[in-house]
């Protein structure tokens, strides 16, 4: 193939990633409009991730029939290569840039390194096994879940003004997989992605490939800009090709060659894992789905702290089902939804949890209901979320003002969103903290009434500590 026509391909390719890239943005930031019922529109992406629905149809045993798209690209790659990591994957793209901007993508191959490139298909194999054994690791490592969560933390961050450490360490995270492509060009890709390894493991099975034909003569000037530092002659590997044609673009001889062959006739270096290292890596796996299971958060009947955004499905459901996107959290328009330390146990780390001291849950919003890609918080209507109850609102008497200083405070009251007031009043004689004998109105919660909200927690005007909060008490997770 001539120069001319791999740089139209190279210039294709390039537009291609900066337009999948954008419009992820875009329809990432489109839930931030004043609009109270809302999608998330950028959730289509996780329907063509082939990874998820692997992971969910081994959880859950059940298939969310939207995720059947993500087969197309996935068949595409039997024809065209590794092209989604290469053309479409907006994380991918995002790491290719960091990896220019750094110069690694500029610097001459020295030849691929296995021990690298194979790493990603012992993360596969762990986040399978470990599926199997029925804990969710894929939506850790999983790119879209990965971008999108990383997005995420900036909104409770920027918006809200109430800073946790929660965003620092996941954006942490994340401004360290950017650093790493300053050592390896898109580090993440090549050592980690678990997609990247499935879409390796189909594309060795593919047609594509590229080869050096006559005229080469071995300046290796191919190799200079290839993305897993190989070359289109004898270290090329079909399974980590990402189909960029920098290599075609930089043949001063017009050497490349595209071809198509059947599998049996193409002749392929392949990235082998290990016997050893794949065992380690099913061993790992399972040991990672077993242990976070024998913990006493994970016993039935264990307390907890932790309350679920609204419609939350079951527990056990929910973490099968959660992708740790932060889709929620990016939604919730006043912070109340925030990612999940360890209070949630390790399986649930950056699982959605509710804080009342970031925000509450706006009476007239439902959008963290609207925007779930997986299933694990249920679709309400506005009026069935109203009547939804997260959890009810406790009376901590020691630190209440109606209740240990003799004070009377309506801050709670009068905030309470609830149509008739979930929080009211009743006269009680009591005495001050001065000993002074007189009568307060203190305040109670009707329990009938109240959907835990956490509006009571946010506005209490202790600041200390509140002297009311929320409780998974009587929490609503009877969706399936």
């Amino acid at each position: 193939m001539n120069k001319k026509t791999g740089k139209t391909i190279q210039y294709l390719r390039i537009g291609s990633q900066g337009l999948f890239t954008l419009l992820f943005l875009f329809l990432f930031f489109l839930p931030l409009s004043p609009e109270k019922e809302i999608s998330s529109p950028s959730r289509v992406f996780f329907y063509i991730d082939p990874l998820l629905l692997i992971n969910s149809l081994i959880l859950t045993k059940s298939i969310i029939y939207l995720f059947l798209l993500s087969l197309i690209p996935l068949f595409l790659t039997l024809v065209l290569g590794r092209f989604f990591c290469g053309w479409i994957c907006p994380l991918g793209s995002i790491l290719q840039f960091f990896s220019w901007i750094s110069g690694r993508s500029a610097r001459n191959a020295t030849g691929p390194d296995l021990r690298f490139l194979r790493f990603k298909y012992l993360v596969l194999a762990a986040v399978i096994v470990a599926a199997v054994a029925g804990t969710n690791l894929a939506s850790w490592a999983d790119p879209f879940s990965l971008l999108s969560r990383s997005l995420s933390t900036f909104t409770p961050l920027f918006d809200h003004g109430h800073v946790t450490v929660q965003p620092f360490l996941i954006g942490g995270l994340f401004i360290l997989i950017l650093a790493l492509n300053a050592f390896k060009t898109r580090f993440f890709c090549n050592v980690i992605c678990p997609l990247g390894a499935l879409y390796g493991l189909v594309s060795r099975f593919g047609m594509f490939r590229l080869k050096s034909g006559e005229g080469c003569n071995s300046c290796l000037k191919c190799g200079d800009r290839c993305t897993f530092s190989g070359n289109a002659g004898e270290k090329f590997l079909k399974s980590e090709c990402l189909v960029c044609f920098n290599c075609v673009a930089d043949c001063p001889s017009e050497a490349v060659q595209v071809k198509f062959d059947l599998p049996e006739k193409a002749t392929v270096t392949a990235v082998s894992p290990g016997r050893r290292s794949f065992i380690g890596a099913l061993a790992l796996g399972a040991a990672a789905a077993v242990l976070p299971r024998t913990s006493l958060s994970a016993k039935p009947n264990a307390r907890r702290s932790f309350l679920r955004p609204p419609g939350a499905i079951k527990e056990s459901g929910f973490l099968d089902r959660c992708e740790r996107c932060g889709q929620c959290i990016h939604a919730c328009p006043t912070g109340f939804i925030q990612p999940a330390m360890l209070q949630a146990g390790v399986e649930g780390l950056w699982t959605p949890v509710v804080n009342a001291q970031a925000g509450y849950c706006s009476w007239d919003c439902n959008r963290c209901t609207q925007v779930c890609p997986s299933g694990a918080i249920g679709k309400l209507t506005l009026k069935h979320k109203q009547q939804f109850r997260i959890g009810i609102a406790v009376i901590d008497k020691d630190r209440c003002y109606t209740y240990s200083d003799g004070f009377n405070c309506s801050a709670c009251e009068e905030r309470c969103p609830v149509p008739g007031k979930a929080i009211l009043f009743r006269e009680t004689e009591t005495w001050n903290y001065q000993g002074k004998r007189l009568v307060v109105k203190q305040i109670y919660v009707d329990p009938d009434r109240c959907t835990g909200c956490g509006i009571c927690e946010y506005v209490c005007p202790r600041k200390d500590a509140p002297g009311i909060l929320i409780t998974a008490e009587d929490e609503y997770r009877e969706l399936p």
